[in-house]
């Protein structure tokens, strides 16, 4: 009896256990899977569209670029769509609209594009304060459609999920029938971390690393012309060429000219030339010349915002931009082509000086004669407009007779170019991996006078408590003016558009960058401003205006 009821109470209570341990097992499930998309934001710069999704508890998306008519289609498995709009239309260049359809297998996101454009996807791993971020960026026009392209992320290598290409719902299906159609692959199956795109265009193929040659000048723009009458335009052509016979001899490298004869190329091709080859680095090649024929040997030079770093450089730059048709810079931001995605800005101008010292080693290690023997930075037109790690190359001194000479000697032309290239390998050898998803990247702000930490937080869209721990602050009210602080990239960094301010009597930069909810240091950079405390009445000043929100959640 008594053993009948223990038995028996046992029995229930295994029962019971059974049922808490599936139900338990069934609510881990439904967390596991209970993906959700919350919001999307649009952003426009006069170089690019970004649109930003929010998301959350999703590990797994497919992005594809279909044709008839041109659009992109994100795919969110097993995710459910908390987004207000089913079909919003806009007024922006690229993006004519985004529809949005969801079933019990997925929210299928499509961005109508006005014409084919070239795209790069990557994703913000999410923080203490921001989720995580599905970053869509559509920039230039494409002369030919992209090929289908399929990109699964996994958050967790041990979390591996069967993902199959799910069966729309009939409401769902009439909506997206086309582009059903066109995919003609099932999504891979994750099971390591994904690699994140990084400041490459998403319709890569295979993995090989791009190197853009831009040989200086051509057709009507000789150049700089030697004591004997040598060209600079044929000099630098002759050495770009076997530059790039060098670098397509390398594993994993290839090359692309930005002019393979005598051509004037200006320079919004030659940066069209390098983001349509979806180049990962761009070293523009020249030959140095000056008033005095004394000066030779060989430079490297990047870019600089601050002003040149000797008398020399800022002539050479004046130069060069004359060439290109460019007057003077100042005003002339927008037509940067600098735009933050998953690097900023300032992480491209690093990567830059880190490619410059590299090559510049490589040329003193090559037996090269060297003109300076640290990089050298200038304002250059043609380096603004590259969002990418980018050089200039001086190869030697065309105005010194024994520089010319050396100029035209196929000798040295091949010497020349085989420590370029072999630089250039070194570079892509230390550096030139992609950052792995997930992986935190970080801006420099430079503290001006005026800035406070709640105004610096509220302009890159982070905490003043994720700034102290970054930067090892612990007093938020003592900044110090020059420091440069650390921060995490954001979706919220991109800056669109600018309204026009006129100065008036008694304004400073800090009460008007704290009555637009921008930063000193902003204004400052969108306006050429070198001292903050220099304003005059009556001076018209752009003030960056940032992203729209579209939907909440």
């Amino acid at each position: 009896m008594y053993v009948f009821k223990l038995i028996h109470i046992k029995h229930k209570l295994g029962i019971a256990l059974k049922a808490l341990l599936t139900g338990f097992l069934l609510m881990t499930s439904q967390v596991v899977i209970a993906a959700e998309l919350n919001s999307v934001r649009l952003g426009q710069t006069p170089d690019q569209t970004r649109v930003v999704f929010e998301m959350a508890n999703t590990d797994v998306y497919r992005v594809m670029h279909l044709d008839n008519p041109p659009r992109i289609v994100i795919d969110f498995p097993n995710a459910k769509s908390n987004i207000s709009f089913r079909n919003q239309r806009f007024q922006d260049v690229r993006l004519s609209g985004i529809r949005m359809a969801t079933d019990e297998r997925r929210t299928r996101v499509v961005l109508d594009l006005s014409e084919n454009y070239q795209y790069k996807h990557f994703v913000l791993a999410k923080t203490a304060q921001r989720p995580q971020r599905l970053v869509v960026d559509i920039s230039q026009r494409v002369r030919q459609a992209p090929q289908l392209a399929e990109t699964l992320i996994a958050q967790a290598p041990e979390s591996s999920q069967t993902a199959v290409k799910p069966s729309p719902a009939p409401s769902v299906a009439r909506q997206v029938k086309a582009d059903e159609n066109q995919v003609a692959q099932p999504v891979p199956v994750a099971t390591q971390p994904a690699v994140r795109e990084s400041l490459q265009h998403h319709n890569r193929v295979g993995r090989e690393f791009v190197v853009a040659i831009d040989p200086g000048h051509g057709g009507n723009d000789v150049g700089a012309i030697g004591p004997t009458g040598v060209f600079e335009k044929d000099v630098v052509l002759a050495i770009s060429k076997l530059l790039k016979d060098e670098i397509d001899r390398l594993p994993g490298m290839r090359a692309v000219l930005t002019r393979d004869r005598d051509v004037y190329v200006s320079l919004d091709e030659r940066a069209r030339i390098a983001r349509r080859h979806q180049a990962d680095l761009f070293v523009s090649v020249h030959a140095d010349a000056y008033t005095s024929p004394q000066p030779r040997g060989g430079s490297v030079y990047v870019l600089s915002q601050r002003g040149a770093s000797s008398a020399m450089a800022r002539a050479m730059a004046e130069r060069e931009n004359e060439a290109l048709g460019i007057v003077t810079l100042a005003g002339r931001n927008e037509d940067v082509a600098f735009v933050l995605s998953d690097l900023s800005r300032e992480s491209s101008l690093q990567a830059s000086r880190k490619l410059g010292s590299q090559v510049l080693s490589s040329m003193s290690g090559g037996g090269l004669h060297l003109h300076k023997s640290t990089v050298q930075a200038a304002n250059f037109a043609v380096l603004r407009s590259i969002d990418m790690p980018s050089i200039l190359v001086e190869a030697a001194f065309i105005s010194n007779p024994e520089d010319e000479r050396l100029l035209v000697n196929p000798r040295f032309q091949r010497q020349f170019a085989r420590s370029l290239a072999d630089g250039l390998q070194t570079f892509v050898k230390e550096t030139g991996h992609k950052p792995n998803w997930g992986e935190p990247l970080f801006v420099r702000h430079s503290i001006q006078r005026g800035d406070n930490l709640s105004t610096i937080a509220a302009t890159y869209g982070v905490t003043t408590r994720e700034l102290m721990r970054l930067n090892g602050l612990r007093n938020p009210n003592q900044l110090v003016v020059g420091r440069s602080l650390r921060i995490p990239v954001t979706d919220a960094m991109t800056v669109q558009y600018h309204r026009s301010y006129q100065v008036q009597s008694g304004d400073t930069l800090s009460r008007i960058a704290q009555r637009h909810g921008v930063s000193i240091n902003e204004i400052m950079q969108m306006n050429n401003l070198t001292n903050a405390n220099q304003l005059r009445v009556g001076t018209e000043l752009r003030i960056p205006i940032r992203q729209q929100l579209l939907a909440a959640n």
